[in-house]
């Protein structure tokens, strides 16, 4: 004997996801083209060791700009000096100094 259903679900409510920005694929500079002293745009490393500025590569001359809502985004961005990867907003991109190298290192 077949149970008979009927046609609205009473189980529990399909829940929809969250919507994530989507993921922004970013160029970052190596650590061999950053000179100490210089200002480059990017992030600090949130690895708590390595803390270094991670560098955006400029984009290429004529380049078609960026829209107003890509500030959302996030990147996932691998740090070029200790190698760890995490997320990254966009939109706390900011001018930073590259540290003249620790003595020891």
């Amino acid at each position: 004997m077949a149970i008979k259903r009927s046609a609205k679900s009473h189980g529990t409510p399909v829940r929809k996801s969250v919507t994530s920005p989507g993921l922004r694929h970013v160029d970052v500079r190596a650590a061999q083209q950053m000179v100490p002293g210089e200002v480059y745009v990017g992030w600090l490393c949130k690895n708590k060791v390595c803390g270094r500025v991670i560098a955006v590569v400029p984009p290429p001359a004529g380049a078609k700009p960026e829209s107003a809502h890509a500030d959302d985004q996030l990147a996932a961005i691998k740090c070029p000096h200790c190698g760890e990867e995490d997320l990254y907003r966009w939109g706390a991109r900011a001018e930073r100094q590259y540290p003249a190298a620790a003595a020891g290192t």
